[in-house]
């Protein structure tokens, strides 16, 4: 029998009215050590309105300079997801991917208690998960933030911020981890009302525990587990960093092997699970990733770019680029050496456009040798510098078994109140455009 959510919760809330000052907010925070706290609002109609102030938000305020004696209610906080006590694990697993990081429980309008990723986490059996798999296959897409040991402090928080991440690793000459700075550090450095400016080395944590990429899944569950972490850090076998996976990541991958172990224990399914198998099904469906090189697939690529350009469209100075990619005499590869070497050639050329793109932009398959990138908050001009850095990196690659080989790239920018197939036939004339002027060269649309 699996747990419901009220089982693992957790009854002790952190809470304040929202008629208080953030500072004292903040005290509460860094005394408790938690990362979150629940804001209450009591209406006029006797019904409570459950809101979440969370360290990002107090990152975001930190960076806009909001005065701390500011009353809750004057801020635009997040309203709190609202679950019911008796949903079980795999109910909130299947809507992972849009369940926030802390969620509520509420009963007659009272909170009854808070749940997040770590208290699921801690509730689930490894024995389940696939114990082969290892996790350097998932961490392609999930890279971490770094920045070097004299970074200033307030410098490194707002990459942090740009990257949408809850930590950034402090590297060394050689790339090696030598510290962490979180979102709890970040806590105790404006609770002391900390020098920003000083180098992020004095407030970093020290020293980096990290996981090797040819660890398993199980192994990682784990980790996380018994370290009590909110994140793992992946290295090579030279202690360099290949990435990082959140709890959500986890999480996301957990209810994956869960339901492959159901699949394989089908004789002894309830009604319930499968009705979750059904569920499944439509997941898969509907998978984001492409099963070669992982990266996203097109109908993912076409959810985050829907998103952009409803952005774009909304802001006066909102800039958005693609680029699409296009390996150069291809067939000829696949032909003269194999699809197995064609398929190699994809995957390395994968690992270069995600490697050399920013966190915020968006790689994924295309389709054949086709690869497609959108750069959220990116004009032509700085989107075509980009993409000649990544014609000319493919083109000094050197590969195992053809060597070398080229690209062509077409640039383009979204233009306000444009439909999507209009942005993508002028960034494929630009491709087009490309090949025909001799390949191995990039041109805007």
């Amino acid at each position: 029998m699996m747990p419901t959510i009220e089982e693992i919760a957790v009854k002790s809330i952190l809470s304040i009215e929202i008629t208080k000052p953030l500072k004292e907010a903040i005290n509460k925070m860094a005394s408790s050590n938690l990362r979150n706290i629940v804001v209450i609002e009591n209406t006029p109609v006797n019904h409570k309105n459950f809101y979440l102030l969370t360290i990002s938000d107090l990152i975001n305020y930190k960076l806009d300079n909001i005065d701390e004696e500011i009353l809750l209610k004057d801020l635009k906080l997040t309203k709190a997801k609202i679950l019911k006590k008796d949903l079980n694990i795999l109910n909130v697993l299947n809507e992972v991917e849009t369940t926030d990081k802390y969620m509520v429980i509420v009963e007659n309008d009272e909170l009854i208690g808070i749940l997040s990723y770590t208290d699921i986490i801690n509730n689930i059996d490894p024995k389940i998960l696939m114990k082969k798999q290892t996790i350097a296959t998932l961490i392609l897409q999930y890279k971490a933030t770094t920045t070097y040991e004299n970074t200033s402090t307030i410098q490194a928080i707002k990459m942090m911020k740009d990257n949408n991440s809850d930590s950034i690793i402090i590297i060394d000459d050689d790339h090696k981890p030598i510290g962490i700075f979180t979102t709890k550090d970040f806590i105790n450095l404006i609770h002391k009302n900390s020098n920003l400016h000083k180098p992020i080395n004095l407030y970093m944590s020290k020293p980096v525990y990290t996981l090797s990429e040819n660890s398993t899944i199980a192994e990682a569950i784990d980790f996380i587990r018994d370290k009590h972490f909110k994140r793992i850090v992946v290295t090579n076998e030279e202690e360099e960093i290949t990435g990082i996976l959140t709890q959500k990541e986890l999480l996301r991958i957990i209810y994956n092997k869960w339901i492959d172990f159901i699949k394989e224990e089908g004789n002894r399914i309830s009604k319930m699970n499968e009705e979750l198998l059904s569920k499944a099904s439509m997941l898969e469906e509907k998978a984001s990733f492409d099963f070669l090189t992982k990266l996203y697939n097109r109908r993912k690529f076409n959810t985050f770019l829907e998103y952009e350009i409803s952005k774009a469209n909304r802001y006066k100075e909102e800039y958005l680029s693609l680029l699409l990619v296009d390996i150069d005499y291809f067939k000829n590869v696949n032909d003269y050496y194999g699809h197995l070497v064609g398929d190699n050639i994809l995957q390395e050329v994968s690992k270069i456009l995600t490697i050399c793109s920013r966190d915020t932009d968006i790689v994924a398959r295309w389709g054949g040798e086709e690869f497609i990138l959108m750069l959220p908050q990116t004009n032509v001009e700085q989107a075509f510098l980009v993409a000649q850095k990544l014609r000319a990196t493919i083109e000094k690659h050197k590969f195992d078994e053809v060597k070398h080989i080229t690209c062509s790239i077409g640039v383009t920018q979204f233009q306000k109140n444009e439909d999507k197939d209009t942005l993508f036939k002028r960034v494929d004339s630009a491709l087009y455009k490309a090949k025909n002027a001799g390949r191995n060269r990039v041109e805007i649309g």
